[in-house]
């Protein structure tokens, strides 16, 4: 969740303010998390979530904030927000 925020912040309103929201459900033994900004979205989301790539590399970005959640989370959803900027849908099976 951390990953998704930083993204918004960093890519999505670079230097100006704007809002996340931020929605957690369960539902049985799956946790959904729902990230969402009004920023400025993503043109290419196919090419953004390739390991490395990166549109901030003179800031030190690494590029791998796709990965790394996709690493974490069962599954990884990506899509324009209809109201401009990102939404970010990470479920996760809770084991018992």
């Amino acid at each position: 969740m951390s990953e998704a925020v930083t993204n918004s912040i960093v890519h999505g309103y670079a230097d100006k303010k704007g809002k996340i929201m931020i929605h957690v459900g369960i539902m049985g033994n799956m946790v959904q998390i729902t990230i969402a900004d009004n920023g400025v979205g993503i043109k290419n989301i196919e090419e953004a979530r390739q390991p490395f790539f990166t549109t901030k590399a003179k800031e030190e970005r690494s590029g791998m904030g796709f990965t790394l959640m996709e690493s974490f989370m069962d599954s990884l959803e990506v899509k324009n927000n209809p109201d401009g900027g990102l939404i970010v849908i990470m479920k996760k099976i809770i084991k018992a």
